[in-house]
C-alpha cells in the first residue's frame, strides 16, 4: 500500500483500476508487443529524421512516421490544414485542437491540423501522436461511441503505442508567447486526461519493460518534475500489485518475447510523398503584419493631430512641475535651487496644450485602420504599403472600423460589386 504522501501523487483507486483495465483490453485485442517492445518515441531528430518545410507535405511526413511506429505504415494519410478563422479558441482535443483525427476515408486516415499550430512543434507533434492513436483505434474497430470517453482512451492508446514521452509533457505546458514587444506567460493543453493518470499509464509501460534507473532519470528530465514524481509514486504502487502487473495485463513471460524492432528500421526513409522543400508552401511562419490584408478592404482613418500635439507640448511641463514640487518638499524648499509653484506649472502646461490644439488642427493625420498596422497614409495611396489592404473608404476614428466594414459588405451585396467603396462617415473628432 502507498503511504498518504504517495496517494496524493496517484490517480484515485477507481481510476487506477480503469487504466489497468484499458491497457489490459488493448493487450488482449491488439497484442502486448506495442506496450512492451515498441520504441518509446521522443520528439527529436533520431525518431523524426524526415525533412520539414512547414507545409501540408511536411505534416504528412510526421504523420507517416507516427503511422510506422503504430504498425500502420500501409495506410496513406490525408492531411488538411485548417484556417484558424472559425475554429475558435484552441481546444485540448477534437475539432479546434492543434491537430485531430477526422475520419477514415476509404481506409485512409484524414488528419486535420490547425494552421497556427504549425508554428509550435511542442503542441503539434503531441496532437499528431494523439491523432494517429485515434486512427489506430478506428482502423482496428476499438473506438467507443461516447466522445469524452473515447478521447480518454485515445490518450491511453497513445501511451500503449509508445508515444507517452511525446504526449505527457504536452498535457499541460507553461510557456511564454510574444505579441509585438510584449511577452506574456501562457498555458497550452493537449489531451483529455489529467497528468497523474497519464503518468500512471506511462509508469505501467516502464514497469513492464523493466526500465533501469539510468533510463528512468533520462525520462524524468524529459517529462518534467511533476510527471516524474507521479511516475515514481506509480512505480512504487505497481510493485505491490498482487497478482503481478504482467499477469494483470495478460503479458507472457519475458523469456518468450521476440527481439524489439530496431530503431534504424523504423526510421528508414519514407517514400517520396509530395513537393520538394523548395516548392512547398511554408505555413509554419508567422508572417506578421506585412501583406496580411492583401486584397482585403481597410480604411483610411483621417483625424487631426490636435490631441497629440496638446499632449506633446503640455504634458512634459506638467510632469516637470510635479517633479520639482516633490523635490522641494523633500529638500525643505531649497534642495535643488529652483522654486516652481505648482499652479504656475499647471497654467503654463495648459497654455502650451491649448497652443498644441490650435496647431494640431491644422495638421492632418491619416493612418491605416488595421489595428495591427496603423501605417501612415498619403491622400493618393489606394493600398496600405505595410499590410497591403485595399483602402475602401474614410473613417474618422478606429472604433468606426467594424461598422464601416459592415456597411461595405451590405453595399457590395446590394450592388453585386465587390469593389464598391464604402461611404465616408461624418463623425468628426480631433
Amino acid at each position: 500500500m502507498a503511504d498518504d504522501a504517495d496517494e496524493l501523487l496517484l490517480p484515485d483507486a477507481d481510476e487506477r483500476e480503469a487504466i489497468l483495465d484499458a491497457l489490459a483490453g488493448l493487450v488482449h485485442r491488439r497484442g502486448y508487443e506495442h506496450l512492451a517492445l515498441a520504441p518509446l518515441v521522443e520528439p527529436d531528430e533520431r525518431h523524426f529524421p524526415d525533412r520539414w518545410a512547414g507545409g501540408e507535405a511536411s505534416v504528412r511526413r510526421v504523420v507517416q512516421r507516427l503511422l510506422v511506429y503504430a504498425d500502420l505504415e500501409a495506410l496513406e494519410p490525408v492531411v488538411e490544414v485548417e484556417d484558424d478563422v472559425g475554429l475558435g479558441p484552441m481546444a485540448p482535443v477534437g475539432v479546434g485542437s492543434p491537430g485531430w483525427f477526422h475520419k477514415l476515408d476509404a481506409g485512409r486516415p484524414v488528419i486535420r491540423v490547425r494552421e497556427s499550430s504549425l508554428r509550435d512543434p511542442f503542441v503539434l507533434v503531441p496532437a499528431l501522436a494523439r491523432a494517429v492513436a485515434a486512427a489506430f483505434r478506428a482502423h482496428h474497430g476499438l473506438a467507443v461511441r461516447e466522445p469524452l470517453m473515447e478521447e480518454r482512451f485515445v490518450d491511453l492508446t497513445a501511451v500503449y503505442l509508445g508515444f507517452g514521452l511525446i504526449t505527457l509533457p504536452a498535457l499541460v505546458r507553461h510557456h511564454t508567447s510574444r505579441a509585438g514587444a510584449r511577452v506574456r506567460s501562457a498555458v497550452s493543453r493537449v489531451g483529455a486526461v489529467e497528468p497523474r493518470a497519464l503518468s500512471f499509464a506511462l509508469a505501467v509501460v516502464l514497469a513492464i519493460r523493466g526500465t533501469d534507473d539510468r533510463r528512468r532519470k533520462a525520462i524524468a528530465a524529459l517529462v518534467g518534475d511533476n510527471p516524474a514524481a507521479f511516475i515514481a509514486a506509480a512505480t512504487a504502487w505497481l510493485g505491490t500489485l498482487s497478482p503481478p502487473l504482467a499477469d494483470r495485463l495478460g503479458i507472457p513471460p519475458r523469456a518468450s518475447w521476440p527481439e524489439p524492432p530496431a530503431l534504424s528500421m523504423l526510421t528508414a526513409p519514407l517514400p517520396d510523398d509530395g513537393p520538394a522543400m523548395s516548392q512547398e508552401q511554408r505555413r509554419d511562419e508567422d508572417k506578421g503584419v506585412v501583406g496580411m490584408n492583401a486584397g482585403k478592404p481597410v480604411f483610411r482613418v483621417e483625424r487631426s493631430k490636435a490631441l497629440r500635439m496638446a499632449k506633446l507640448l503640455g504634458l512634459p511641463v506638467l510632469l516637470l512641475g510635479m517633479l520639482f514640487g516633490r523635490a522641494q518638499l523633500a529638500g525643505g524648499g531649497g534642495g535643488m535651487g529652483i522654486e516652481i509653484e505648482m499652479w504656475k506649472a499647471s497654467l503654463l502646461a495648459g497654455g502650451l496644450a491649448l497652443v498644441g490644439l490650435v496647431i494640431g488642427r491644422m495638421l492632418p493625420d491619416a493612418r491605416c485602420s488595421e489595428p495591427r498596422c496603423g501605417e501612415s497614409l498619403t491622400a493618393d495611396q489606394t493600398t496600405c504599403p505595410r499590410c497591403g489592404g485595399r483602402i475602401a473608404g474614410v473613417i474618422h476614428h478606429p472604433r468606426e472600423r467594424l461598422a464601416a466594414e459592415d456597411a461595405l459588405a451590405r453595399r457590395s451585396i446590394v450592388a453585386g460589386d465587390a469593389d464598391t467603396t464604402a461611404p465616408s462617415t461624418s463623425t468628426s473628432e480631433p
